[in-house]
């Protein structure tokens, strides 16, 4: 992921909550619904760590032994990690990273979750193959429906659910 990319996530951490809180909702009901957290669960590109939010406030954190918040701006990680903090402060765990290269071991995580982070990064293959790399089980990642990047991977993806704003596979 670019530097241009993080100095813009850095810039605007302080109000990605209140721009983005309820398109990010609907995103993780429509994708969730079909895929459901358990064991240890990956948010790649976690933000400010509303998905944690989610999954607390409808018990799906129930499901989950470990929960770890890849991001790759550190404001975003500092909201996260503070969020976290009050969810689930025993088994989150918050990680600086990108996910073109992922600080884990192969096949560590049950469950990966990636909101509108796809089109952000430089090299997709890079980051589909680190995804894929890290986890078990399915891979979820949104798209944006007006970029093209989801179109690389619709072919060989499964189509899990549509909301106004994205495209969510399984990759």
């Amino acid at each position: 992921m670019s530097l241009r990319v993080r100095e813009r996530y850095e810039a605007t951490c302080g109000g990605y909550d209140e721009l983005y809180r309820a398109e990010q909702m609907e995103k993780y009901a429509a994708a969730l619904k079909r895929v459901k957290p358990r064991g240890v669960v990956l948010d790649a590109g976690c933000g400010t760590g509303l998905l944690a939010e989610y999954m607390k406030a409808t018990g799906l954190m129930d499901y989950v032994d470990a929960y770890i918040c890849l991001d790759y701006s550190s404001c975003m990680l500092g909201i996260a990690k503070w969020r976290l903090g009050h969810l689930c402060p025993s088994r989150c765990v918050v990680v600086e990273g990108n996910v073109e290269s992922i600080p884990l071991r192969d096949k560590s995580v049950d469950v990966t979750y990636s909101f509108t982070v796809l089109d952000l990064v430089e090299d997709l293959d890079a980051a589909v193959r680190e995804l894929k790399r890290v986890t078990r089980g399915p891979v979820v990642a949104s798209f944006m429906k007006r970029l093209p990047r989801k179109d690389r991977l619709m072919p060989r993806a499964r189509l899990l659910a549509v909301t106004r704003v994205d495209v969510i596979l399984e990759v």
